[in-house]
């Protein structure tokens, strides 16, 4: 962080806030999305966008594409009407500058803004990106792409040579995140804090996790992360009162070929395969994508699981363990995380002694009778409290769980592969031949178990990921849900 205090703005009631619209002049649907969503913003007198406004931004050149020009000609007529634009750079659109703020008639805030609310209120908005503070490679890279050598390189390219390294660019960078544990790159709570105490916000503003959070900061602090747009609560208002609201754009039933996840209907989403085949990151990410919650049944079995052994029971003792998944109280985070009676199940619920042990506590058809009705009262919640609906993983999620799920797949992968895999995320490749023999023998628990066993739903849409990267995957998945070709 700089040592130079940051710029102030004042904000007034009405004021919208938005992060990670990724437009891309390829990608129409999202344009047209942003523009007709930005067209009904009459009532707000300004607009702050938290970073990645674009796919990717390489510089003055690229404001001469056509459908590129027609947007900030939109944002100028906005500006020149009186609302005034602020924009955050985000690890996307890093190069944004003078020359796109003097093309919009706005202002680009490079390490972010402080926002004077009413009552008083100090309201600091970041990209985010400088949050994620464990992800030591990125954070490099970041200062990197940020030194003048690569500005000066961007603005003399021509726009064709620039496009194509920028979306390379984005390719690597969406594999590389893709290999990084979600604890690796997740945004740090003590660096929220940190910048709030150094900037006496009140309120910390941010985007780039692509998922809704909303909690107090260590010192007092209230922090918000915002959806990506066309999430469900993607945008913020500041009320008469001076709050916060969470909004949403309504932008993914408005973009082309994208299914309508704001329809009365939720859509449930539904993976099953067995362990190590990859379904909570895949699960994750195609919840991120869509903008919908992500329900990891196999974390709640794991908790249920961490629970009997904390109090002495045997995982084979099935009324014990029943009686222990009906008086736990599971839940999860804004990020995703379960929680057990209130309190984080992570990391302790990924120890191996749960891993060893959670199939023989889910085998027991009193138990999952109990976690499945807590899954079915999460699913409906997440959509009544405008979420969409829920991508759910599991090994009977669409079979029992979810057996009218809008949307159905079954991912396989080799025994070898998964074992590679489960080795890799637990940096333990010298173990890589126990891994491989406690899969098998999870796999035969799990297909040959009296209650709900593993097996394929006759309408669900088998994926070999062997060989594919999460990615690649998750390209899959969205264009079968989206009804596209894969």
């Amino acid at each position: 962080m700089s040592d130079e205090p940051l710029p102030e703005i004042a904000l007034e009631c009405g004021t919208r806030m938005i992060a990670d619209l990724h437009l891309d002049a390829r990608a129409a649907g999202a344009l047209q999305a942003f523009e007709a969503w930005f067209a009904g913003l009459r009532d707000a007198p300004a607009l702050l966008v938290l970073g990645d406004l674009f796919e990717y931004w390489t510089g003055p050149g690229q404001a001469r594409v056509p459908e590129i020009e027609r947007l900030l000609a939109a944002l100028r007529a906005r500006a020149r009407e009186g609302a005034a634009l602020h924009f955050l750079r985000g690890n996307r659109d890093f190069l944004l500058g003078e020359s796109f703020a003097r093309a919009v008639g706005g202002h680009v805030h490079p390490g972010g803004v402080i926002g004077l609310a009413p009552g008083g209120w100090r309201i600091l908005f970041l990209h985010g990106d400088e949050l994620a503070t464990q992800d030591k490679s990125y954070q490099r890279l970041r200062r990197v792409l940020r030194t003048r050598a690569v500005r000066v390189l961007a603005d003399s390219a021509p726009v064709a040579l620039s496009g194509a390294v920028a979306r390379a660019l984005r390719r690597r960078s969406a594999r590389a995140v893709a290999a990084k544990s979600a604890d690796y790159v997740e945004l740090q709570a003590a660096a929220a804090a940190g910048w709030c105490e150094r900037n006496r916000a009140h309120v910390l503003v941010c985007g780039h996790a692509h998922r809704f959070r909303s909690e107090t900061l260590p010192g007092g602090a209230r922090w918000i992360v915002l959806d990506a747009f066309g999430g469900a609560r993607d945008v913020l208002r500041l009320s008469s009162a001076g709050e916060l609201v969470p909004e949403t754009s309504g932008a993914a039933r408005l973009q082309a070929g994208a299914a309508p996840l704001s329809s009365p209907v939720p859509m449930i989403i539904a993976l099953d395969g067995p362990a190590g085949a990859g379904k909570s990151t895949l699960a994750r990410a195609l919840a991120q994508e869509l903008g919908l919650f992500f329900l990891d049944t196999g974390a709640m079995y794991r908790a249920v699981t961490l629970a009997v052994l904390q109090r002495g029971l045997s995982p084979e003792d099935g009324a014990a363990c029943a009686a222990v998944a009906r008086e736990l109280e599971l839940d999860f985070d804004a990020r995703g995380h379960v929680l057990m009676d209130g309190r984080p199940g992570e990391p302790a619920i990924r120890g191996p002694e749960v891993t060893r042990a959670v199939s023989l506590v889910a085998a027991h058809a009193d138990v999952r009778a109990a976690v499945v009705a807590r899954q079915r009262d999460i699913a409906a919640r997440a959509s009544r409290d405008g979420r969409g609906g829920v991508v759910a993983e599991g090994r009977d999620t669409t079979t029992v769980v979810f057996p009218d799920a809008t949307h159905k797949f079954y991912l396989t992968a080799s025994v070898a592969e998964r074992a590679r895999r489960r080795a890799r995320q637990e940096g333990a490749f010298e173990r890589l031949d126990e891994i491989r023999a406690e899969i098998e023998r999870r796999d035969r628990l799990d297909s040959e178990r009296e209650h709900a066993p593993l097996r394929v739903a006759k309408d669900a849409r088998r994926v070999d990921t062997d060989g594919l990267s999460v990615a690649e995957v998750v390209a899959r998945l969205l264009a079968h849900v989206r009804g596209a070709r894969p």
